[in-house]
């Protein structure tokens, strides 16, 4: 049951991003392709010894999750080696660059809320402009999710179990929240509607059907799904043994 909500990554076309090289993206989640409003979800392909030259987002926040491959990551000045199985966040204003060091590529799922959409106004290249690292600084962000992270059921489910996902470097995103969902064999969701917010789920096993809007779906390992603001929504699972997923909320930064 096809849906306009339910997306495949499979044959998005892929684009050049700027301040990289040797990379391909391909946008999931964005205004053309479902009419996000708040977040903006690609798949990037990156090949060895290339990657983000040193650049920063002044107004949004980015988060990475590696799929495959492996890189060196800087932050802040600071370098780390960046492999599967973690979501690392880099908020407002942070300069950040990472490289391809792995013999296959990199395949790395990125997050930008506000969506960024390619805005020249929204990135800046620290190397030609390195008088920007001062006057941009880093977004203001509290600690109210840095003690999240045990499982926690969310409002109007029975049977889904939420971690937060997100590695915090420097307190807690204002924009985002990224999770990481557990769903039990027959887990549902009851029909509620999001406030200024949009979700993203992006089913890593098992499968998943409801309605979004009046608008039926059904969700395979791979799809991605999207909620928007204020539409009505319910869900439940479909197959035999549960599933897994990764669930993103973005909100209102108007």
């Amino acid at each position: 049951m096809k849906s306009r909500y339910v997306i495949s990554s499979e044959g998005a076309n892929p684009y050049s991003p700027a301040n990289h090289t040797g990379t391909s993206n391909q946008r999931v989640i964005s205004r053309e392709t479902v009419g996000a409003k708040y977040v903006e979800v690609l798949i990037g392909t990156i090949e060895k010894g290339h990657g983000a030259l040193r650049h920063l987002h002044p107004n949004l926040e980015q988060a990475s999750y590696l799929l495959q491959g492996e890189g060196l990551a800087e932050f802040n000045g600071v370098e780390e080696m960046a492999r599967p199985g973690r979501w690392m966040l880099t908020p407002e204003g942070a300069p950040h660059r990472f490289t391809v060091t792995s013999e296959i590529p990199v395949k790395v799922l990125v997050v930008y809320a506000p969506p960024y959409a390619e805005n020249p106004r929204a990135a800046v290249n620290c190397e030609d402009a390195p008088a920007a690292l001062d006057e941009a600084g880093l977004g203001v962000r509290d600690d109210a999710l840095r003690n999240a992270s045990k499982p926690f059921a969310p409002k109007h489910s029975d049977g889904i179990h939420f971690s937060y996902a997100l590695d915090l470097p420097e307190g807690t995103a204002r924009h985002m929240a990224i999770f990481d969902a557990r769903f039990d064999s027959g887990a549902r969701v009851s029909s509620h509607t999001l406030e200024k917010m949009e979700q993203v789920i992006f089913l890593r096993k098992g499968s998943l059907a409801g309605s979004i809007a009046g608008d039926e779906f059904q969700a395979r390992e791979g799809d991605w799904i999207f909620f928007p603001d204020g539409a009505p929504h319910e869900y439940s699972v479909s197959s035999a043994n549960g599933a897994e997923a990764f669930v993103i909320h973005a909100f209102s930064f108007h």
